[in-house]
């Protein structure tokens, strides 16, 4: 790609305002990460329709795009037109997210069956992990749950699944509501509301299904490598094919901005963090956990294997996908 005409890319999301505000992006767009012929420019979180109401998203008419994994894998199965780049910008431990009412005689994964569960979305991520890590690791047999789901989904499920509308009860609220109002047994999702974690953590009539969550995370993580992806950066089939060499600088790009994000945090994290002793929090955290933030293939191996595989296995796609259908060819052998 020539230096001497540059190739402007909108980053685009569904982010909650302020966009982009994950630490290791911030340097890419500040500017800090020159790319040869490339500048990246953010654009304001999505307006009006979203990511399965846009055409264009579908069509490959886009740059790059910070979205949710559980939604791109089916996607890319359906035909939609974009690639993936190896960097999962957004993770979060799953097992936080695990939550039951006190009062269902829920004690131990098992007892989940039979029981039904909300979430914020069937493909979510932390949602399709959740119910691959109880199967895989807890022998929880999901034919046997039960699911209040928001709305229908976008793309048809391979295998069956006894679930039911929330819309359908009457009124909206969220899964965590839901869960508070007694609607459902247990819920799992991302949850980004302030009051709805302090409304769990001081509530006497819901608990967690694994107290241990942390040691488990950690457990979790030293095991199998496995810091749960909730968001992934996508390019536009059509950007993509115009320039083979486009996705492997723009990895490049993003693996220079964490580097650099994390060096800010080593020197002076108080610099952008309301946390105390945030410097010392961050050394802590890799001198015990090590880089829980890993990029391309092979860092993220076992990460993507199990993704794909809990997406055939729950019936989310048809197929389980290949590496070559998910992921831009100039990422392949990072």
């Amino acid at each position: 790609m020539s230096t001497e005409s540059t190739l402007e890319i909108t980053l685009e999301g569904q982010a909650f305002p302020p966009n982009f505000r994950y630490d290791l992006m911030q340097p890419l767009l500040q500017g800090r990460v020159p790319i040869d012929g490339v500048t990246i420019k953010p654009a304001a979180p999505m307006q009006g329709a979203g990511f399965y109401d846009n055409p264009r998203f579908q069509a490959g008419d886009f740059g790059l795009l910070d979205i949710n994994v559980g939604d791109v894998i089916p996607a890319i199965e359906a035909g939609w037109d974009m690639a993936c780049l190896p960097v999962f910008n957004k993770r979060k431990p799953v097992y936080n997210y695990l939550w039951v009412r006190a009062d269902r005689g829920i004690d131990s994964p098992k007892d989940l069956e039979g029981k039904t569960f909300g979430t914020v979305g069937y493909n979510s991520s932390i949602s399709t992990f959740s119910r691959g890590l109880l199967a895989r690791y807890f022998g929880v047999d999901l034919t046997r749950l039960r699911w209040l789901l928001p709305a229908p989904g976008r793309f048809p499920l391979y295998k069956d699944v006894e679930s039911q509308m929330a819309y359908a009860t009457g009124e909206r609220k969220s899964a965590i509501q839901r869960l508070l109002d007694g609607d459902i047994d247990a819920s799992t999702g991302d949850i980004t509301d302030a009051a709805l974690w302090q409304a769990l953590e001081s509530s006497d009539k819901v608990k967690r299904l694994f107290p241990d969550y942390q040691a488990m995370n950690k457990q979790l993580w030293l095991e199998s490598g496995v810091h749960t992806p909730t968001h992934i950066i996508v390019l536009g089939g059509k950007l993509n094919r115009e320039h083979p060499d486009l996705a492997r600088k723009l990895y490049e790009a993003f693996v220079e901005s964490k580097r650099l994000a994390l060096n800010d945090a080593l020197g002076d994290g108080t610099s952008y963090s309301m946390l105390m002793q945030a410097r010392e929090s961050m050394r802590d955290q890799l001198a015990e956990w090590g880089d829980v933030y890993p990029m391309g293939i092979k860092a993220d191996r076992n990460t993507i294997d199990w993704f794909l595989d809990f997406n055939v296995e729950q019936g989310l796609t048809r197929e389980r996908l290949s590496y070559e259908r998910v992921f831009a060819a100039g990422t392949l052998d990072t």
